[in-house]
């Protein structure tokens, strides 16, 4: 076991301890790293947690990636924070960890605990994390992979609520997670916090006084998609099929993405210096969301960073609004599924059952 030396940053605000194992992980030791991290963050206060932040990884990269976010989230929701890096076919065999306190005024605001383990190690990361755990508070976990085997199944029993992203995986996968939400799991879907932009423009076009004639005669629904339809495509067509049940709801594919990757820098929020504004257009991302209530037509069309809303056949004649874009902050999204400590977000099981009974097949592979 070697025990690193303590780094402090942020102006004695956060310091940061490492230590490595030989396989195993020593609870008592990283326990007394954490007391000692919160001493050298500066001086004696309370420690402030509304929950315990789980996050689960298998690669060293997918957690960088996260990184950015999940740090934004963890201060705007004060917590403990275990991360899991897990690198089964990595060898040799090892373990370690990084153990950090951040203070925000006069009180530590976020506890930092990240274990990676490669090779055998990797099954001793499981009971680590529980034994770190605040028994009192509620468990959040943010999966980062995809949304099946052992450990996310456990996962789901640890937790109060799992957080995923359905637009980092194939879109085959949403038929689990609808099969999982049947079930009653405390799912939450990064892939559905991003159109919310989208269902709040469309909600507020059919609530203009002199268009609510229309809603009763709604009859069909087109998602457009961005190179390849996604997971947000899907989840906005199930949207609107739990909300207008006679409709007929269809994917498509539109124009070409801005960027390949469907979530751009892990795809809650651009990390480092990148530019305020808008996220990339990309691959899956939704780009047109169009319903018809015969004469009357309703077109969402994203043009860069502004979401224009346009209504055509009706008596008052052509109707435009228009709404700018969230800007692409980290942990943006994840912030906003954290609001929800437990239990689930209804109206998304919803959705997401009816997004996997749309005819995915044209689009998926399995």
């Amino acid at each position: 076991m070697i025990l690193g030396e303590p780094i402090a940053a942020g102006q004695g605000s956060r310091a940061e301890l490492n230590i490595r194992f030989d396989e195993g992980f020593d609870l008592r030791k990283l326990q007394r790293m954490l007391q000692d991290a919160r001493d050298l963050s500066g001086s004696a206060g309370e420690t402030v947690s509304t929950l315990n932040l789980v996050a689960i990884y298998f690669s060293q990269a997918a957690y960088d990636r996260a990184r950015p976010a999940l740090e934004t989230a963890a201060r705007v929701h004060p917590c403990r924070m275990i991360v899991l890096v897990a690198e089964p076919n990595v060898e040799p065999s090892a373990a370690s960890a990084r153990v950090s306190a951040d203070r925000a005024a006069g009180s530590v605001a976020l506890e930092r605990i990240v274990l990676f383990a490669q090779g055998r190690a990797v099954r001793h990361l499981e009971s680590a994390m529980t034994g770190l755990l605040f028994p009192e508070l509620p468990r959040v976990v943010v999966w980062g992979g995809r949304p099946e085997g052992p450990l996310f199944q456990h996962s789901m029993e640890l937790g109060d609520r799992i957080i995923i992203d359905s637009g980092t995986r194939p879109l085959a996968s949403l038929r689990a997670v609808g099969q999982l939400l049947a079930r009653g799991a405390p799912i939450g879907d990064l892939a559905w916090a991003r159109i919310f932009p989208w269902q709040g423009l469309a909600a507020e076009l059919l609530d203009v006084p002199s268009l609510r004639e229309h809603r009763a005669r709604l009859q069909s629904a087109r998602i457009s998609c961005a190179g390849d339809v996604g997971a947000e495509g899907a989840l906005l067509g199930g949207w609107f099929a739990t909300r207008v049940k006679r409709a007929k709801v269809e994917l498509a594919v539109g124009p070409p993405p801005e960027v390949d990757s469907p979530v751009p820098g892990a795809g809650d929020g651009a990390a480092g210096d990148a530019p305020m504004a808008a996220a990339p257009l990309g691959r899956g991302n939704v780009v047109e969301f169009q319903f018809a209530a015969p004469p009357v037509t309703f077109t969402l069309r994203r043009e860069r960073s502004i979401l224009t809303a346009q209504v055509k056949g009706d008596d008052d004649g052509e109707i435009m609004n228009r709404v700018r874009l969230p800007l692409d902050t980290p942990g943006r999204l994840l912030s906003l599924e954290l609001k929800l400590l437990s239990g689930r977000d209804e109206l998304y099981a919803e959705a997401a059952q009816a997004a996997a009974r749309l005819d995915l097949s044209r689009w998926t592979s399995s």
